[in-house]
């Protein structure tokens, strides 16, 4: 039902109910007959229930108390009527101008209060709704008791007070929605709830209301789950309380606590990962455990603290990595000396002294296996070559050679191999080899860098090992040229030397 308009202002509906007539009240007709206008559109609202109660016989003189709303009957609170003896009934007696006019205001009161009643005004109303109920049964009391003109008075300021609690359903809503915002501004999300809760009792279908009290609610559950968060920082489960934190996170509406509490618990955490990589580093490097170490080193430079402490440790590492490396190629440059791979050994002190060429034993080293492994080179390259011994220059360079390679220490065992193979082939190189030549007699023979022969028919001469060339010339005869390789391998060397082409 919905609720008749009524004037808001306390005295303008007081100036209306003064009954007709009436004590303080206004004495013009007009009056009288805008209230009972009034009245009857009010009537007409209840008037089988007013009918009723005005038409049925009177029974023994009794208060009649206020209905209840739920009835939704207004029932007018008759005079004291005179009674025959023995119970029976006299005929009802005209109500005086006072008693109309206090039971007009009755009406009106209960008219709007059932108006009220369905828009819920018990759940909203709150204290001041109760009093006015209240202040509803003292004025029936007033009536009851006749004292009309009392009666009249305080139906008025109900009814005033009524409309005015009426009229701020809106305003209440508005001011359960704001303290609704303020508590959820506080993080007070059970305040919240109940601010909602009440607007929505107010408003039903208040869409704002709604989404605030959703919004508590999911209030209540961060708080919850950052309290757990802080709980857990407390015991020192620093990874499990990160987690419950980013559980809540919400890039869109941020909890700011749990993003501060997020900032401390990361930082803390940081700390102690800190403190376990750089053991970790430390521990590595003992072992010289270079990859897990860099491993380490790594996640200390991501974490983004105390940089001065990695960049320390990083210096640290690369030292130990450099001594490490300089000792592993020292310990190569030894093993390729001793097994006599001199270019090897020379390639691994030149590593040496890139890292730090500050080395004594490196520039030492690099020195000695520069010379070995230039003797190396030298004393293959002369056996490797034997044909090369035949030139007197070239031998005497070989056995200069040889002197030297004798001469050095350590004499390992390719190097007294090489000295073994130069010395046989020198000496095979100076060692004189049967050469025969063969000939017609008729032509006349020549061996360069060696001397004539003459016509021969077969002749056997001496020959250094070594490669000759053989002329062979005749009168009307082209000459024959010959190129004859001496070797120093006790091999028999036989060569037919002829001119049998005609000119």
């Amino acid at each position: 039902m919905n609720s008749p308009e009524f004037p808001h202002n306390r005295d303008d509906l007081k100036e209306q109910l003064i009954p007709p007539g009436g004590p303080g009240g206004p004495k013009k007709a007009g009056n009288r007959k805008l209230l009972l206008i009034t009245v009857a559109l009010f009537s007409l609202l209840l008037c089988g229930a007013v009918g009723v109660l005005f038409f049925l016989p009177a029974q023994k003189t009794q208060v009649v108390s206020a209905p209840e709303p739920v009835e939704e009957a207004i029932s007018p609170v008759p005079n004291k009527a005179v009674v025959e003896a023995g119970g029976s009934e006299q005929a009802k007696p005209t109500l005086s101008a006072e008693a109309e006019s206090a039971n007009q205001a009755r009406e009106m009161v209960w008219a709007l209060k059932i108006a009220a009643e369905a828009q819920h005004i018990s759940d909203w109303g709150g204290a001041e709704y109760q009093q006015i109920k209240e202040r509803l049964d003292e004025a029936d009391s007033l009536l009851n008791d006749e004292a009309f003109q009392s009666a009249t008075e305080h139906y008025q300021t109900i009814l005033a007070d009524l409309q005015i609690l009426i009229d701020s359903k809106e305003q209440r809503y508005r001011d359960s929605l704001s303290a609704g915002h303020k508590a959820l501004m506080d993080e007070q999300p059970e305040a919240a709830v109940g601010y909602f809760t009440r607007a929505l009792v107010i408003k039903p279908s208040g869409t704002e209301a709604q989404l605030g009290l959703e919004q508590a609610e999911i209030l209540a559950e961060l708080i919850a789950a950052y309290q757990n968060a802080l709980s857990l920082e407390e015991q020192g489960l620093l990874e499990e309380a990160l987690a419950q934190l980013d559980a809540i996170g919400d890039p869109a509406s941020p909890y700011k606590p749990a993003l501060e509490a997020r900032k401390r618990i990361q930082s803390r955490l940081n700390e102690v990962i800190f403190d376990q990589q750089m053991n970790s580093l430390y521990s590595a490097l003992e072992a010289q455990n270079f990859s897990s170490a860099r491993s380490s080193l790594q996640t200390l430079k991501q974490l983004g603290v105390n940089r001065q402490e990695v960049d320390q440790a990083e210096a640290l590492l690369a030292e130990k990595q450099t001594r490490a490396e300089i000792g592993r190629l020292k310990g190569k440059a030894e093993q390729f000396s001793a097994e006599e791979q001199w270019q090897q050994a020379l390639e691994a002190y030149k590593a040496i002294l890139r890292l730090d060429q500050n080395l004594l034993f490196a520039t030492a080293g690099q020195v000695a296996a520069a010379k070995r492994a230039e003797l190396d080179r030298s004393m293959s390259s002369a056996i490797d070559h034997p044909l090369r011994l035949q030139d007197e220059g070239q031998q005497s360079a070989a056995g200069s050679l040889l002197a030297y390679a004798q001469q050095v220490e350590p004499q390992g065992p390719r190097l007294r191999s090489q000295t073994e193979a130069l010395d046989s082939l020198l000496k095979a190189a100076r060692t004189p080899v049967a050469v025969i030549i063969e000939s017609d007699n008729l032509t006349d023979i020549t061996i360069y860098h060696v001397g004539r022969i003459g016509p021969v028919l077969s002749r056997e001469i001496a020959l250094k090992p070594g490669t000759y060339t053989v002329v062979g010339s005749r009168n009307g005869y082209r000459d024959v040229r010959k190129e004859i390789i001496i070797g120093a391998d006790g091999n028999e060397y036989r060569y037919d030397i002829r001119c049998e082409e005609a000119i």
